[in-house]
């Protein structure tokens, strides 16, 4: 069976879901393809010597030829990690093994249209690296150290009017056999007690910026979509609107010339054609770039806003 466009994700990837919709109405041919079903309903199988790459889907009972793909959607694929008859080293060594196939899988694709490329992504991710683009754009940014020496972060802690969030280098998802969560951007104290601590650790500090709010830009090829979040009228959001137990008031907002222009250069750069970019609008209503994420989530503003990003993503994929 030959299609046009596949998205490579997971089961429960509800911002998939808004896409798939859109393919849908469209009359589009595409293939969803949940990456933890490779092992149980899914099978592969790469013939080299032939030239042949085919995904079969036993539940459909459909057989995708990889190479008639023109588009692909990459949001989340996950890991079928359901072997309870194997022990945890077999595990790990099929769970390996799974993962390189994907990457093999990748790479078959290399010609297709990617949203987005999958080592862009990885590129993209690196917080450190992107701090970097930003100030060389011309971007604003907070005053950031990541340090792993006391005296450093104890100074800047200091020149910083003991005022500073800490934050994660990459994500703040813990994952572990007794205990997950997610680490959000704190308020950071620092005294005698616990600043030998950071030598265990490269530690993320930014002075605190008083600010009106968060703004989220969406970027869809050229197009792009800007959100103020309303993160200061609620206590547990303040620091890290993420952390609100109830949803938050969103509204449009048109974003100054400059800004537009220095979000679609610094996209250009990471070799993107999809990102969300997260900034602080201060008290003086200037942006402060805080970071990007080359494949965040855009779902929830498109709902709250009537934001047209699902179609056009769906423009992007049916056009290339």
């Amino acid at each position: 069976m030959k299609i046009k466009i596949l998205l490579i994700t997971n089961k429960t990837d509800i911002t998939c879901d808004f896409i798939v919709k859109h393919l849908v109405s469209r009359k589009l041919s595409f293939y969803r393809l949940n990456t933890e079903e490779i092992g149980k309903s899914l099978q592969i199988c790469f013939n080299v010597a032939d030239s042949k790459y085919t995904l079969v889907d036993n539940y459909k009972k459909i057989s995708i030829d990889l190479l008639s793909v023109k588009s692909v959607y990459f949001r989340r694929p996950e890991i079928n990690n359901e072997f309870t008859d194997l022990t945890p080293g077999e595990r790990n060594f099929v769970k390996s093994e799974l993962i390189f196939t994907l990457e093999g899988l990748y790479k078959i694709l290399d010609k297709a249209y990617w949203i987005n490329n999958v080592q862009a992504i990885r590129n993209a991710e690196n917080k450190i690296f992107q701090l970097l683009l930003a100030k060389e754009i011309g971007f604003d940014i907070p005053n950031s150290i990541i340090s792993n020496i006391p005296s450093e972060v104890h100074a800047f802690y200091k020149q910083n009017n003991d005022s500073c969030i800490i934050k994660p280098i990459k994500s703040g998802l813990v994952e572990g056999v007794e205990e997950e969560g997610v680490i959000f951007t704190n308020k950071v104290h620092i005294n005698d007690r616990n600043i030998d601590r950071i030598k265990s650790c490269p530690t993320y500090l930014q002075n605190l910026i008083p600010k009106r709010g968060d703004v989220r830009v969406t970027i869809v090829g050229n197009i792009i979509f800007a959100a103020l979040i309303h993160s200061q009228e609620s206590a547990e959001s303040q620091i890290d609107w993420r952390k609100s137990p109830v949803p938050l008031k969103h509204t449009r907002v048109e974003l100054p010339k400059e800004i537009n222009q220095k979000c679609l250069q610094l996209v250009q750069k990471l070799g993107l054609v999809f990102a969300a970019i997260d900034f602080i609008l201060d008290k003086n209503n200037n942006y402060i770039f805080l970071e990007i994420n080359p494949n965040g989530q855009w779902a929830w503003v498109e709902k709250q806003l009537n934001f047209k990003i699902s179609d056009e993503i769906t423009n992007l994929l049916d056009k290339n």
